[in-house]
């Protein structure tokens, strides 16, 4: 950027050095796909060593051949890899939450298909910021540990509301956050006129509003507030009948096209104001904050600060609370207990059957004495200590709640589908027995296929499916399942589907592994066993549609021993294995080094599933097919670094494995790292540029030994200018870029050439 000079001195100017540093891209990031025996379906996970597998996954399975081929490659060196989990018939667990009314509101979907979820747990409560609006949704997952369920894992939701509109709307919360489980909305009904009940007030709290308190800040369905006026100054209001009147004159003015304020209404219940919204919606509310100046909302004792309670018109929508919930009690110390006074808890199983019951002292003067409560909070505690006292576990560990002067009761354990019933005089004078209308839900909201209960339906148990067909590993493109799953995946280089035969498929993997410039490595059918198999299999006109640069086949499986069957050998798909060892070559050696050799020990592996000889992997190697073998000291080996197209009567430019693998590790490179030229004046300040840029690169792989040659000259060439960019293409917007390597091709023929020195003398 040029200096804006405008007095003498010295100036300074920072100028682009013109070099856009390329860096390489991953070469031995793999990719798995296939019947696994849990997880998600179709939803690529990265993993970056078996343990992730085994905790996301499941660990080996014996209908698995993926697991088996995962756990190869990350003990043969490989160090990331993506698994693609591919099931016929996998179903996700559900459940649908009700209101207190009975209306379906939520359903809960597990986050993944599987059985698994069939143990997830929902509770509700409204032990909120704001009780009267908002809820808690708590989600854990039960496993068996010592024949017991145990919490596995927990997540909490707080102050979610069931208003779309709000920034704590539950479904967008819990979608975004919870790792077990998303929500559909299904409230079509039950919404009300939001409204705001003021505190207990009588005329001469109305009558005392003066100058310095008579104006208030109203919002009505969660718009802008007003601030007005009650009354002029120098005037006033002598009773609550006045303060009404004033509002329903006052506020319907403020906006009068909203149908919240042209419909609002205030009125009196007892010795409450009730300010209520004209609409009946999820959106509906009226809400009162502190006026700027002159304010009157905490001496009418209007807002939930003040002593009064805003009730959100999404409310009634909300998911009933988990356990038994008792009456709203405003003032407790109007209670009256008798002496003694008890209640009984009961404890009630899906078949209304009692299971145990336990019976609290709330009241008693004879010894041992019991202090009636004075606040509901110490009620709750005198409730919850004496379920401790109880010998049912779900009694000793249930929870007790006092929320917005109510009670709650919540069975404890495992098992959801309990619920706590209340009786006798002590339930009746706290208004926890369903004579007073309490509202006795079960423990919790169970996933998958428990028992009908209150406040759930449509419950659906998950299903880890069945081993899905080879057309259904291929997937779809357009539904991005399968192997088409892999799409929002970046960075890929080996593909794998272990134990995959179907030619067909095959041919549609390979394809798709050259639009991803990446390898697809092929495991030979399981019915190959010998030499005369192995060479009738690569000669087979049906397979010719499988070679391709892009692919690699290696012959025989290999025998390791299987822990899903007490540590017995057994033969398996050596792609995985390979995987493994092509990135544990790239780690120690690069790209261009061929993955055979004596250093290419195949760890973990017991035997070969048939012992090549020297003449038999004579006549496979010219076939393109790659050999294992097994030598003395040095074990099991890989002993071939052909492509499928590297039979000898092909002659084929990419015929090794290490050529074509460093080709799309250049291509791709470059593609990501030549992004800044899009767009550039195209001449040849731009060329040198690249020019710099690209050979900078190339430069950098002829000195850790990626090509053949002594000199960068002799290694690689990188071209740019006006011979490979003509006039022509600048007008198309084109320019072309043409960079070469001398490929490093593996020895795979040793000639050692031995002459006797005869007739010559001792000197």
């Amino acid at each position: 950027m040029a200096v804006a000079v405008s007095y003498p001195g010295v100036y300074i100017q920072e100028v682009p050095s013109g070099s856009r540093a390329i860096a390489g891209v991953p070469t031995s990031v793999a990719a798995f796909i296939g019947y696994t025996a849990r997880g998600a379906v179709n939803d690529p996970v990265q993993l970056f060593s078996y343990a992730d597998f085994e905790r996301t996954f499941g660990g080996l399975h014996l209908d698995s051949p993926l697991s088996y081929a995962v756990n190869h490659f990350f003990l043969n060196g490989g160090a990331s890899a993506w698994v693609v989990r591919v099931a016929a018939g996998a179903v996700a667990a559900k459940v649908g939450m009700q209101t207190a009314a009975g209306n379906l509101t939520l359903t809960a979907i597990a986050a993944s298909e599987g059985t698994w979820a069939n143990a997830l747990v929902l509770t509700v409560d409204y032990d909120t910021a704001n009780p009267n609006e908002t809820f808690n949704l708590t989600v854990t997952e039960f496993v068996e540990r010592g024949g017991r369920m145990v919490p596995a894992r927990t997540e909490a939701h707080r102050n979610l509301s069931m208003d779309p509109n709000a920034a704590t709307y539950a479904p967008t919360v819990v979608d975004a956050d919870s790792k077990l489980i998303t929500l559909r909305d299904e409230s079509a009904i039950g919404a009300i006129a939001g409204f705001s009940r003021s505190g207990a007030l009588t005329d001469p709290d109305v009558a005392a509003l003066g100058d310095d308190t008579r104006r208030l800040a109203i919002s009505i369905d969660g718009g802008p507030f007003y601030e007005f006026d009650l009354f002029a100054a120098g005037g006033g209001l002598a009773t609550l009948t006045a303060l009404r009147d004033a509002l329903n004159t006052i506020v319907p003015t403020l906006e009068p096209a909203n149908t919240g304020f042209s419909g609002f209404s205030a009125s009196i219940d007892g010795d409450r104001l009730v300010a209520t919204s004209g609409t009946s919606t999820r959106q509906s509310s009226v809400r009162f904050r502190r006026a700027s100046i002159r304010s009157a909302t905490a001496a009418l004792k209007l807002g939930q600060a003040n002593g009064g309670r805003e009730i959100h018109g999404s409310s009634p929508t909300r998911p009933a609370v988990s356990g038994t919930q008792g009456v709203r009690i405003p003032d407790f110390s109007a209670l009256a207990f008798a002496d003694p006074e008890q209640m009984t808890v009961s404890l009630v199983d899906s078949t209304d059957t009692t299971i145990a019951t336990h019976t609290v002292t709330l009241n008693r003067t004879a010894a041992p004495a019991v202090a009636a409560p004075t606040t509901l909070a110490e009620a709750r505690t005198l409730i919850e200590q004496s379920l401790r006292g109880a010998t049912h576990e779900a009694l000793s560990g249930a929870r007790v709640f006092a929320v917005d002067n109510t009670l709650v009761l919540r069975a404890g354990g495992a098992d959801a589908s309990l619920r706590l019933v209340l009786s006798g005089a002590g339930a009746t004078t706290l208004t926890v027995d369903s004579a007073s209308g309490a509202l006795e839900n079960v423990a919790g909201y169970r996933m998958g296929t428990g028992p009908t209960v209150a406040f759930q339906e449509g419950a659906i148990g998950g299903d880890d499916g069945s081993v899905p067909t080879e057309t259904e590993i291929q997937g779809s493109l357009a539904q991005k399942s399968g192997l088409y799953a892999l799409e929002d995946v970046r960075d890929l280089n080996i593909i794998n589907l272990p134990e995959v035969n179907d030619a067909g498929v095959l041919a549609n993997a390979i394809t798709y592994a050259e639009d991803r410039r990446a390898m697809l490595l092929i495991d030979i059918d399981a019915s190959v066993t010998d030499f005369d198999g192995a060479r009738a299999w690569i000669e087979d006109p049906a397979n010719a549609g499988l070679r391709h640069r892009n692919a690699v086949v290696y012959f025989p499986r290999v025998s390791m021993p299987d822990p899903l069957q007490g540590g017995r050998p057994r033969a398996f798909a050596n792609s995985g294995l390979m995987a493994g060892l092509w990135s544990r070559t790239d780690a120690q050696r690069g790209v261009w080094k061929a993955p055979a050799g004596i250093e290419a020990r195949l760890r973990g592996v017991s035997a070969l599933d048939y012992a090549l000889s020297d003449q038999e992997n004579g006549v496979l190697n010219p076939l393109g097919l790659n050999c294992l073998r097994t030598f003395p000291v040095f074990g099991s080996v890989s002993w071939g670094a052909r492509t499928m197209v590297g039979a000898d009567a092909l002659a084929s430019e990419w015929k090794y494995v290490p050529i074509r693998r460093l080709a799309l590790f250049i291509e791709e490179s470059l593609y990501r790292g030549t992004q800044f030229v899009v767009f550039e004046p195209n001449d040849e300040p731009l060329w040198a540029q690249i020019r710099l840029s690209v050979g900078t690169f190339m430069n950098q792989l002829f000195r850790q030994g990626a090509f053949q040659g002594a000199t960068p000259q002799d290694a690689y060439l990188v071209r740019c200018d006006s011979s490979t960019t003509t006039q022509a293409d600048i007008d198309l917007g084109i320019v072309n870029i043409v960079v070469g390597f001398a490929p490093l091709k593996p020895a795979e023929f040793v000639i050692i050439q031995i002459q006797q020195l005869a007739g010559q003398s001792q000197s």
